[in-house]
């Protein structure tokens, strides 16, 4: 079901295809730290980077630790590596049902890190920040 729903969205170049969520903040906005798995990663791949949205931007949010999530155990990581968007997911239609004032053109971002799924509904992309060390 996913694969049919989602579409691969690379948020920064230079991805590996291993990364932990490793942090989870909300402050004046939604972040979530995302660090490579060592033993996984080539020298040229980002090691550590956040996500961040807006929290005007942001609808909802959901994290499940991996092993909970069997509709993600079969993605195509090595291909499609763990970053996908949707605009007509399962999530999304659910809460058009519950709520009139749902807004238009919002965007599920499915994260699937090897530790922790995420999903975020939200109205636009997140900016993307490079971390040095984390």
């Amino acid at each position: 079901m996913i694969q049919e729903q989602f579409q691969k969205w690379i948020p920064i170049n230079n991805l590996g295809n291993y990364y932990d969520v490793e942090n989870i903040t909300w402050g004046d906005g939604l972040s979530f730290t995302l660090v490579a798995d060592i033993n996984r990663i080539a020298q040229d791949n980002v090691y550590c980077f956040q996500l961040i949205w807006d929290s005007s931007h942001i609808i909802s949010y959901n994290i499940t630790d991996e092993t909970y999530r069997t509709d993600c155990w079969d993605l195509d990581f090595e291909n499609n590596g763990r970053f996908y968007t949707s605009k007509n997911s399962d999530y999304i239609e659910s809460f058009k049902k519950k709520s009139s004032l749902f807004p238009e053109d919002v965007i599920h971002f499915l994260i699937v890190g090897t530790n922790t799924i995420v999903d975020v509904l939200a109205k636009d992309y997140p900016s993307v920040k490079v971390v040095d060390k984390y």
